[in-house]
């Protein structure tokens, strides 16, 4: 005899419990100084991220720096960077203590903008040629170092348009 599906046991969907306010900082935060503040706040200050590719290295995520005036049009010496201490630490450190030359391509992500959640890509690439790592520098779990005396940089506006 066929069991009709009126009469099988039903499963039952686990829905996650719900966070209270009191158990996420950010909505606690809400809750004391209002939405309005907190949106203000969290819009404050766009992060510009991005990732260097030295040749012989590998690709090195960044985490601070001066990117920012890269993307802006200014021209610095210097390409300063924070990264967290890693594979690549080794080979950043001989790189500075030997003064080799190096060709270097930057890819800086365009900041976020108030309100903005969805990165569809674009940004800025610098193609950097014969540049030198110098002043690497660790502390705890972070390494910052700076390329300089490049003889050339070629900067790459990259856009992309959503349909």
């Amino acid at each position: 005899m066929h069991e009709r599906d009126a009469d099988r046991p039903r499963k039952r969907e686990r829905i996650p419990p719900r966070v209270s306010p009191d158990q996420h900082p950010v909505l606690a935060l809400q809750r004391s100084i209002g939405n309005r503040a907190v949106t203000q706040m969290l819009a404050r200050a766009p992060a510009t991220s991005g990732t260097v590719h030295i040749h012989g290295v590998g690709e090195i995520k960044v985490k601070g720096g001066n990117l920012e005036d890269w993307t802006a049009g200014e021209a610095p010496d210097t390409v300063t960077v924070t990264s967290h201490k890693g594979r690549q630490s080794a080979k950043l450190e001989q790189l500075a203590q030997a003064g080799t030359k190096a060709d270097v391509k930057v890819t800086i992500a365009p900041a976020n903008q108030a309100g903005e959640q969805l990165n569809v890509g674009g940004g800025t690439l610098l193609e950097i040629t014969g540049a030198r790592v110098e002043g690497y520098a660790v502390e705890g779990g972070a390494e910052s170092w700076r390329l300089s005396g490049f003889t050339n940089v070629h900067r790459t506006k990259v856009t992309h348009r959503v349909a």
